[in-house]
């Protein structure tokens, strides 16, 4: 069964099974997937199924960027990105559980086991309002409605009868809406049927239902020594949990900063290779001249220098993980005997004349896009693929402020001197979450390390505190890349969208604050989200 991924602003959304003979992907609320953003036509394209071929057919009138080029119709490769305003989709021939361990066979000449999936007792959270209470699942299926034959029975005004369907998997879960009035909300987007993982978060009515692990504090915040309780990064920990068994290369993406170093360290230590070493390398850090050695090792004379045979990271790394940080750097003639070191397992140390076979399990991080290089001929696409068999996405801080918190109390505690416990005053804290964090959480790391040693007292106030680079006014709104095609107006209006976006992250939502800020009426600021599609049900 084919599947359509789909990305927001970087980041995974949702993914969706294409398994209907006509999917219709727009901005209208009939469509199949309803793709909230004015850039995109009420009915923009349509999948055809037809056995195992699916071809996009454009519905706009004015072609639909596939790969970056502009197309009206296609047999979609799999693989394929599809460019849908501010979102967009890859479509994958097949899900990637199916792909993963496809790949996993692959990596090696002998049989290698499948991933195996650890499927946690599951629980759905309910939030109205002030109130939360916990739903236990108790078989694979369950139905939410208002009505008293639903297995999850809400008082819920605005929610129908027979409102939602969910089937737990190995994979996940599989939401159905039972064509409810109101709707089935993921975030801003309107679904259908769809697949989603634990720590999910739904909204239908006036509710929100979690989707999360049974039993324990699921909220505790600390994971493998990541710190946090925003969604994103509970999904991400369910994830690793899944994903870590297997021996398939793992990608992190995310910006410089996010900790991609210690999420590699958590997908190994919850490996089957824990107890075997991990080897990190930095791509970026090591010269053109000595990469090649450092990856590979070298034999004895192999050049100026080499006064001994030497192991590379490959040969440390045997039986555990090898972590290839910046790996968007590595050199375009060494990335072909990458390739084969991951395809076949073998490597040849410079000035070798026979190879080594090893069992290593990659994990790979970049905060470039790698597929965009890959597009533009920096980067092999074949490698991209064999490296990006499970991709993680790590959230920039400036989208998960709740954590800020949390954080800067771990940051306290670990360079504090022995014995003398040391705190923010509300006015320090409140400087922290209006900054914009570019460099993320290891910028967040400096600043409460320097104020620790600055401060005047027994208290870190806001005068303690000082940034690495003072930001000025919309200096961390980010230029936006655009797809050929693009007008002048849609790059305004998307720019614009985005310093908003910031705004309502910066001031917590707080909607007469930002327009106040940004000098623009109320009236205008709220017609400006609702043709994006950012507003809520106190909106309506």
């Amino acid at each position: 069964m084919a599947e359509l991924v789909f990305f927001r602003r970087g980041e995974e959304v949702l993914r969706f099974s294409v398994d209907g003979a006509r999917t219709i992907l727009g901005r209208g609320e009939n469509c199949d997937v309803v793709i909230p953003d004015p850039e995109v036509s009420r009915q923009h394209v349509a999948l055809i199924l037809e056995g195992e071929q699916c071809t996009l057919e454009d519905l706009s009138g004015k072609g639909t960027v596939v790969s970056g080029e502009r197309q009206t119709r296609l047999v979609l490769p799999d693989g394929a990105d599809i460019a849908l305003g501010q979102w967009r989709a890859v479509f994958r021939a097949r899900p990637q559980v199916e792909r993963d361990a496809t790949e996993v066979g692959a990596n090696h000449t002998e049989l290698a086991p499948k991933i195996e999936l650890r499927v946690m007792p599951a629980q759905v959270r309910v939030r109205q309002g002030h109130q939360e209470k916990v739903h236990k699942l108790q078989a694979e299926t369950f139905t939410v409605g208002k009505d008293a034959g639903n297995d999850l029975v809400l008082n819920d005004k605005f929610i129908s009868g027979r409102h939602l369907k969910v089937t737990r998997h190995e994979a996940g879960f599989l939401l159905s809406d039972r064509q409810s009035t109101n709707g089935t909300w993921l975030g801003n987007a309107r679904i259908y049927e769809v697949e989603v993982p634990l720590f999910t978060m739904l909204r239908i009515g006036e509710s929100e239902l979690v989707l999360e692990p049974q039993g324990g504090d699921v909220r505790s915040g600390v994971y493998q020594g990541i710190i946090g309780n925003d969604p994103s990064v509970r999904q991400l920990a369910e994830l690793i949990e899944r994903v870590a068994p297997s021996t398939a290369a793992v990608a992190i993406f995310g910006e410089s900063g996010t900790g991609k170093e210690l999420v590699a360290r958590a997908v190994h230590n919850r490996s089957a290779r824990h107890e075997q070493a991990f080897i990190p390398v930095n791509c970026a850090a090591i010269s053109k001249e000595l990469i090649e050695s450092e990856l590979f090792g070298h034999e004895k004379g192999a050049f100026t220098g080499a006064a001994n045979a030497r192991k590379g990271a490959f040969e440390e790394a045997d039986g555990g993980t090898l972590f290839l940080d910046e790996i968007g750097e590595l050199p375009l003639d060494l990335q072909a005997k990458m390739l084969r070191a991951l395809e076949s397992g073998e490597i040849k140390r410079v000035g070798a004349s026979k190879p080594i076979n090893v069992d290593v399990r990659i994990v790979a991080a970049t905060n470039r896009d790698l597929l965009g290089a890959a597009r533009q001929g920096a980067f092999r696409e074949d490698l991209y693929y064999r490296l990006c068999v499970i991709p993680l996405h790590l959230p920039p801080l400036r989208s998960r402020m709740s954590d800020l918190s949390n954080l800067a109390d771990h940051f306290l505690k670990q360079f504090s001197p022995k014995g003398q416990p040391v705190r923010l005053t509300p006015a320090a804290m409140q400087k922290l979450e209006g900054h914009t964090w570019p460099g993320n959480i290891r910028e967040l790391r400096n600043v409460v390390h320097r104020a620790l040693l600055l401060r005047k007292g027994a208290m870190i106030d806001s005068t303690d505190l000082s940034f690495d680079v003072q930001p000025r006014e919309n200096r961390d709104v980010p230029i936006p890349e655009f797809a050929p095609g693009t007008t002048l107006a849609q790059m305004l209006e998307s720019v614009e969208r985005r310093i908003v976006e910031l705004y309502l992250q910066r001031f917590k939502d707080n909607r007469e604050r930002v327009a106040k800020e940004l000098g623009v009426a109320r009236s205008t600021l709220f017609k400006r989200l609702k043709d994006w599609g950012l507003t809520g049900n106190q909106d309506e």
